[in-house]
């Protein structure tokens, strides 16, 4: 979430050279963040493969479509997609963009699997079972936006490649794209299976959702399918990379940076910071986690998506420090979980 600095401009959508033979193509999303970063990795020969795929709005395909022509790349000469993590500002345009080229989908298993279960006929079961779990949490009963979508136009907005088209990738494997040398690294945190990659030649970052130069990204817990301690994973996963070579990172959102070691740094203190806070307002009382989340973040829970991710993101802090003996979890009769001081 907005770490408490002064708000600056998303950039808009644009297509930019940012690396060596690495091109950042910003396309408009319909979420707060207002813009995703895809990056197109070009070879010598036109071939060319993407990370990270937005949203198939009109606007963003017509932004892609712009990015693409002043970059010079054709859909025909597409020979990979690799997917950092299965949220649908990554995932969205990765069915079409497959069925168009035929070209070869990585992901990390654990998010394919979720990209398989969330974008299919079980979304409204599993949506079901994500409700139920933020109503024990004290967060009013809501509507997702993906259900309120003409079933459709979602599948023009969000469409992912079979199961059978993809090629899973592990933590560090080194992936030889157009002849470069990645190596892929396994973040959860943001998501169970994120994976990040690092160019070995001259240290390009692309970073996905996992390192964000001006905010942090959304560190939450939706379920109880989900790994447990989605907190203590990031901050892991955080020092997995901080002592990383890089000379640039690449972040799904935002602009490029170079201080990694730096930033992180940051991120973790914000986050030892936010714990401290959530610490202070349990002195006053047992609480659920949607107290909690109204208390942090409550100017910005304007609808029900932002009040999920607030409150998920309160759960994800609880539970780090309930799991590290700092805090209580105890149910009510009427079945509302309420934390309080250790």
């Amino acid at each position: 979430m907005q770490q408490p600095s002064q708000r600056q401009p998303e950039p808009l959508p644009e297509a930019r050279l940012v690396a060596d033979g690495i091109w950042k193509l910003t396309v408009p999303i319909p979420f707060p963040l207002r813009t995703v970063n895809m990056h197109a990795i070009v070879g010598d020969n036109g071939d060319w493969v993407l990370v990270d795929t937005g949203m198939g709005t009109p606007d963003a395909r017509a932004a892609l479509t712009a990015g693409l022509e002043k970059a010079g790349l054709g859909i025909d000469h597409l020979r990979a997609i690799v997917l950092t993590h299965h949220h649908p500002d990554h995932v969205g345009m990765s069915g079409e963009l497959y069925e168009r080229s035929g070209a070869v989908v990585y992901m990390h298993p654990i998010d394919e699997a979720s990209v398989q279960i969330i974008w299919s006929g079980t979304m409204p079961r599993r949506f079901r079972r994500v409700s139920d779990f933020f109503a024990q949490h004290g967060v009013p009963e809501t509507n997702f936006w993906y259900t309120q979508v003409d079933p459709d136009a979602m599948r023009r907005i969000i469409s992912v490649p079979p199961h059978e088209a993809f090629t899973m990738i592990e933590d560090g494997e080194h992936l030889d794209l157009l002849g470069e040398r990645y190596r892929v690294i396994w973040v959860p945190g943001h998501a169970d299976g994120q994976i990040v990659l690092f160019r070995e030649r001259d240290g390009v970052f692309l970073a996905a959702d996992h390192v964000l130069p001006r905010i942090t990204p959304n560190i939450g817990l939706y379920s109880t399918h989900d790994r447990p301690n989605p907190l203590a994973d990031y901050l892991d996963s955080l020092r997995k990379v901080e002592n990383l070579p890089a000379t640039v990172v690449l972040p799904g959102h935002g602009e490029p940076f170079a201080d990694l070691s730096g930033r992180v740094n940051e991120i973790i203190e914000h986050h030892g910071q936010r714990e401290m806070q959530i610490i202070a307002m349990l002195d006053e009382g047992p609480q659920n986690a949607y107290q909690i989340a109204v208390k942090l973040f409550g100017h910005r829970m304007q609808n029900s998506e932002a009040q999920r991710m607030a409150v998920a993101e309160a759960l994800s802090h609880l539970e780090h420090l309930r799991i590290g003996g700092q805090v209580d979890q105890y149910r009510t009769e009427d079945g509302i979980v309420l934390y309080s001081a250790a």
